[in-house]
């Protein structure tokens, strides 16, 4: 099974809207998204005029970022142009919603773009559907040698290179500073402040024990849950290490598993933390304010000494396959500065694109960006592989019954022995 999509969403941006702020006008009429076969334009950039000798190579590149991270990628192009005549870009915006779409019907077309900048969970789907080209035969070392490795996780799939990062996300713990002042430094006192808000109309934290969310906990017990290709151990040190740390946590708000509901109780002020992506800053920071929403970084277990973290993921470069190798090899090219230190420098921007680096040597941004860019760094990278659905059935019942049951981890645990014997 793949992990829940709560913990991936994109956000969604209206067409019209991201073309008129990256032509520098503004919309005039109620904005509308483009057809999903037909990727609109986000801004041309200017046709080189090499000499006549030299071939221009067209790259093409759809993507679903913001107007200011659109405007950010037009002028790298222009600076890559300055010194390559010989390639001309075509940039389009498609809406995040109908970016698969447009793609399959463009694949199905014989039409895809060159590159096109997609969630890395989509990879390991797209190398098999055969629909992107595997990179390990490029010389990519100089590239990975640069990145942070956690965002190269996202990007190897078995032998396979099947993209490159470009941004980092992932959960990070948000705090609203009206109802808690101060960063909570352990998980105790992270539930001490939490009994402190009794009496009021507000909870210390939502919290979503599903697997998406409280799967990548166990990092500070020593490691992960569930591991590729081992059956699952629930008598290791791992699994009753982890209930008693959700045990413990369950008394600074209510449990949930796998909604909405903490996210929806955050935004209405009811919460003073929430664990959620970093591509929903900018909707918790307008829900909020940008004076009271600020990331804190993930309190410690005290049983073990060890931070909580959460699931890190990244947006990737893919290359559609069969395209021609001139238009491969300038593709790989332009990501290639794409990647470079000083191409992040300026996407990290906080006052243009806002992107969380992938490269290793860009300092963390200014303000909540940077206090992002921290938590990630610490964070747990999100597997690629399937994760067998029953293995998470069985850990998020015994989450249940810690949390919400009242059962004790020992009892929780023989339970679980007893669901997996079952299972065979």
């Amino acid at each position: 099974m793949n992990l829940p999509a709560r913990a991936l969403r994109i956000l969604s941006w209206s067409g019209l809207l991201l073309l008129a702020a990256c032509s520098g006008s503004e919309p005039t009429q109620t904005p509308t998204e483009a057809p999903p076969s037909t990727p609109a334009i986000a801004t041309p950039t200017p046709e080189p005029s090499p000499s006549p000798q030299v071939p221009i190579q067209t790259v093409s590149i759809w993507l679903t970022w913001t107007p200011d991270a659109i405007r950010q990628l037009n002028e790298l192009v222009e600076s890559y142009q300055a010194d390559h005549r010989e390639v001309q870009f075509s940039v389009s915006y498609v809406p995040p919603t109908e970016l698969r779409e447009t793609l399959d019907a463009a694949f199905d077309e014989g039409t895809p773009p060159s590159v096109f900048f997609a969630p890395s969970t989509w990879g390991p789907e797209l190398i098999q559907s055969g629909l992107i080209a595997d990179l390990s035969q490029l010389p990519f070392e100089q590239v990975r040698s640069v990145v942070q490795p956690l965002a190269w996780s996202q990007v190897e799939y078995g032998t396979r290179v099947i993209g490159v990062p470009i941004q980092m996300h992932g959960n990070v713990l948000y705090r609203n500073r009206e109802l808690a002042p101060v960063p909570a430094a352990t998980v105790e006192s992270l539930v001490e402040a939490a009994r402190g808000l009794r009496g009021t109309l507000q909870v210390g934290i939502g919290l979503d024990y599903g697997f998406a969310t409280s799967g990548p906990f166990s990092q500070a017990c020593g490691g992960p849950l569930i591991q590729q290709g081992l059956p699952l151990d629930v008598e290791g040190a791992v699994v009753p290490c982890w209930l008693g740390l959700l045990q413990e946590l369950a008394p600074a708000g209510p449990v949930d598993f796998n909604t909405d509901a903490d996210r929806d109780l955050f935004m209405q002020a009811g919460s003073a933390w929430q664990i959620d992506s970093t591509e929903l800053y900018q909707q918790l920071r307008s829900a909020l304010g940008p004076e009271l929403l600020v990331v804190d970084p993930w309190p410690v277990f005290e049983n073990t000494g060890e931070p909580v973290a959460g699931y890190v993921w990244t947006e990737n470069a893919y290359f559609s396959s069969g395209i021609g190798p001139n238009e491969l090899q300038q593709a790989w090219a332009f990501i290639n500065m794409l990647v470079s230190a000083d191409s992040q420098l300026a996407l990290s921007d906080p006052n243009r694109a806002a992107h969380i680096p992938v490269h290793a040597a860009v300092p963390p941004p200014a303000g909540a960006l940077g206090q992002m860019d921290q938590s990630l760094l610490g964070g747990v990278a999100l597997p690629l592989w399937t994760i067998p659905a029953d293995q998470v059935d069985v850990l998020e019942r015994a989450a249940r019954a810690v949390s919400l049951q009242g059962t004790d981890v020992e009892t929780a645990l023989r339970r679980a022995v007893e669901e997996l014997a079952e299972n065979g």
